[in-house]
């Protein structure tokens, strides 16, 4: 059975919401396609990284947290 999770965006004063999400076997396959994130958007995100921490949040399908992971290569 898989599971909907959602990657949003933030950094304390923006947040970039994920309103698609993924579907995947569980957490573990979850964190692992977050990194695949980080990766794609840090190219994005880079300029303004420097002056604010960008954190990828992960949410499961009630919208709770369930992992956090920094936005850094």
């Amino acid at each position: 059975m898989t599971e909907r999770f959602y990657f949003d965006i933030e950094n304390g004063l923006e947040t970039i919401r994920d309103e698609e999400g993924v579907e995947v076997s569980g957490l573990k396959e979850a964190i692992d396609e977050a990194r695949s994130v980080i990766s794609e958007v840090y190219d994005e995100l880079e300029s303004s990284l420097a002056e604010k921490k960008w954190v990828l949040v992960v949410r499961n399908a009630n919208r709770m947290i369930v992992g956090r992971l920094p936005i850094k290569k």
